[in-house]
């Protein structure tokens, strides 16, 4: 999923492990055990577009390793005018996530989008902002 996003974007930058270049085909391959047990594999995407409809300038994603746990973190800044128009598609794609990386949970947000009152979407699950967003 990680190389789709890339090949939709303007440029993508070097990827980093704990600070070190790899290639994503490289992480991607690898058995997550053989990474340290706890890491953080970083992502810049410049020139984003979400389907047709909205431009992302900048996209970071980071993706940390801890205690057996995986969290991906997608972290942009966007009009407010395209949100209406972006999260319903974000929602789709970080469903689409939760069953290729069989993750427990997913969720959309304003920072700091672990407090659920900043929310657009939790699961399946509208959240409080998700109002906001027909």
């Amino acid at each position: 999923m990680l190389e789709s996003i890339g090949r939709t974007a303007e440029s993508v930058s070097r990827t980093e492990l704990d600070g070190e270049p790899i290639a994503v085909g490289d992480w991607l391959a690898g058995n997550v055990d053989d990474f340290p047990c706890s890491s953080c594999m970083i992502q810049e995407i410049n020139g984003f577009r979400l389907e047709f409809a909205v431009h992302i300038p900048t996209l970071l994603i980071r993706v940390f390793r801890f205690d057996r746990t995986v969290i991906i973190d997608f972290s942009f800044e966007m009009d407010w005018s395209d949100v209406a128009v972006a999260m319903p598609i974000l929602h789709r794609h970080f469903q689409q996530l939760k069953l290729l990386s069989e993750a427990r949970t997913v969720f959309g947000g304003m920072e700091p989008a672990q407090d659920l009152d900043t929310r657009f979407f939790t699961d399946d699950a509208r959240g409080p902002l998700g109002s906001s967003i027909v």
